[in-house]
């Protein structure tokens, strides 16, 4: 069996990233190569997906080394003026985070709020 999960990330806090990485890390270790893993970025989240410090690389980069899709939500790019290309590369977008959402639970995906 595939599990399929898919976090929302709405915050940009050191606690809540690191959280939210550990949970990652805790479910990769459990279920092994039986999970995939979708973590969509919107609300507050922007500095994590944008990453102009690099504050985040290590963490960015060893998720997507795993293979968890990182999505990042194309209202909050708009609405503070940023584009794809400010993007850390490898994060993908999605139209609207909240559509994937709902549209990844009725396809079966598990959801966890992150934190």
């Amino acid at each position: 069996m595939k599990y399929k999960v898919i976090i929302q990330l709405t915050g940009n806090e050191e606690a809540l990233i690191k959280s939210v990485y550990s949970q990652i890390n805790n479910l990769l270790k459990a279920l092994s190569e039986n999970v995939d893993i979708e973590l969509v970025c919107h609300g507050n989240s922007l500095p994590f997906v944008i990453n102009e410090d690099e504050r985040w690389s290590n963490i960015i980069s060893q998720l997507l080394s795993k293979s968890v899709r990182i999505v990042a939500c194309e209202n909050m790019l708009a609405a503070q003026f940023k584009n794809k290309t400010d993007l850390f590369p490898g994060i993908e977008t999605v139209p609207a985070a909240i559509a994937e959402l709902v549209v990844k639970q009725q396809e079966g995906w598990s959801y966890i709020k992150a934190g």
